[in-house]
């Protein structure tokens, strides 16, 4: 047991963060959450996180959420959440993923100097991930220009705008261009963020959480309706997609 620990302490991690903000869906922020939080290195690693009261901090994935001002805040259902971090003192995410939310909610952040200028400021981390129509603030920001992006089916005609350059893909729950991860309407969060655990950890994991999770729906990327950017242009040059 102590050398499984061992080996588990060399393995990499990521610190995860969850910008939240008033009124966002609350399954977009705690799909994600939920899947990351549970991911572990080991089966052993697993069991022990399923009986104890907290989680262990050495596990993939360490999941924080920040907000523009660390105050409380209220989902669309109402669920009042308390932000880890503000967007000064938060440290440096290795993943950001950014929440969807009623269109009132989402212009409000596009709109928000501040909260723009911090996820630009990120662009060079690992990972940046939209979740529904959380995608409409990443194209705020401009990193979607020139991308293969997707959201929640009632947004994909706001996503598409020509001037940005957004190749608007209309049936895939995640989709990859470079370091950007776009996924579709709400439940699509946890497709996403199985597919960061198999992306950046590996497919085994991702299996095992799926499993832990009761999700059917996972079992290999194909079966998951991931498209990522190479398999985009291919589909385009065979004509599959116009």
């Amino acid at each position: 047991m102590v050398w499984m620990a061992l080996k588990e302490s060399k393995m990499t991690k990521y610190n995860v963060g969850i910008l939240v903000y008033d009124f966002m869906d609350l399954l977009d922020f705690a799909g994600p959450c939920e899947v990351l939080s549970l991911a572990a290195f080991s089966n052993l690693q697993q069991s022990i996180m399923l009986y104890k009261r907290s989680l262990p901090k050495n596990k993939p994935f360490q999941v924080k959420t920040v907000s523009e001002t660390g105050n409380l805040i209220k989902t669309h259902t109402g669920t009042l959440i308390q932000p880890d971090y503000n967007l000064d003192n938060a440290p440096r995410f290795d993943i950001l993923i950014i929440p969807g939310g009623p269109l009132r909610a989402i212009n409000k952040m596009k709109k928000n100097k501040k909260v723009i200028d911090y996820i630009v400021k990120s662009q060079n981390i690992e990972m940046i991930c939209s979740v529904c129509s959380g995608s409409l603030i990443l194209a705020e920001t401009g990193l979607l220009n020139s991308k293969t992006a997707t959201s929640h089916n009632l947004a994909l005609s706001l996503l598409n705008n020509k001037s940005r350059g957004i190749q608007v893909v209309k049936d895939k729950k995640v989709v990859k261009d470079g370091n950007i991860i776009t996924s579709g309407g709400i439940s699509s969060g946890v497709n996403m963020a199985l597919y960061l655990i198999e992306k950046l950890v590996n497919k085994e994991i991702a299996q095992r959480t799926a499993k832990i999770l009761e999700f059917s729906g996972y079992s290999e990327s194909e079966i998951m309706d991931i498209m990522e950017k190479d398999n985009f242009l291919a589909a385009q040059q065979d004509g599959v997609i116009k």
